[in-house]
């Protein structure tokens, strides 16, 4: 079973982000960087917010992530997560990419469990009928 239970909505990937998404689906994380300034982005846009340049690359993700926010959700917002009440909902940040931040779930905790500054990995979770894979979160021990 999957993190947040069985129906609910998927990614519908647009014209901007739906290279990240094809990345995703071959488990492999990564963010927009400027072609012309460097400056890396996320969630993915048409130019940059920098010099507003259209040329843009893909780089993976860094494997040191961290908590930035979070919260736990008590009260479903669809019906199709009411059965995996409580859970997270985490901004996750990367420190050798100041400023990128990714929405997720923490996956391998409970209530309690988590504070900002953890520190986290990456995993993959196979989700839908047609098995899209979204990034994750463990929480690393120590």
């Amino acid at each position: 079973m999957s993190y947040l239970g069985e129906g609910y909505v998927l990614p519908d990937p647009n014209v901007d982000d739906a290279p990240f998404w094809a990345n995703c689906a071959a488990r492999r994380l990564t963010f927009q960087r400027c072609s012309g300034c460097g400056r890396v982005t996320h969630p993915p846009i048409g130019a940059c917010p920098g010099c507003q340049s259209f040329e843009r690359t893909w780089i993976d993700a860094p494997s040191d992530a961290r908590v930035f926010s979070f919260t736990w959700v008590r009260t479903p917002a669809h019906d199709s997560v009411a059965q995996s009440l409580p859970y997270n909902v985490v901004v996750v940040e990367f420190p050798e990419l100041p400023g990128v931040r990714l929405i997720s779930n923490v996956v391998n905790v409970a209530p309690g469990d988590l504070a900002i500054g953890d520190a986290l990995t990456l995993v993959w979770e196979a989700v839908g009928r047609d098995a899209i894979s979204l990034p994750r979160f463990c929480k690393l021990s120590g």
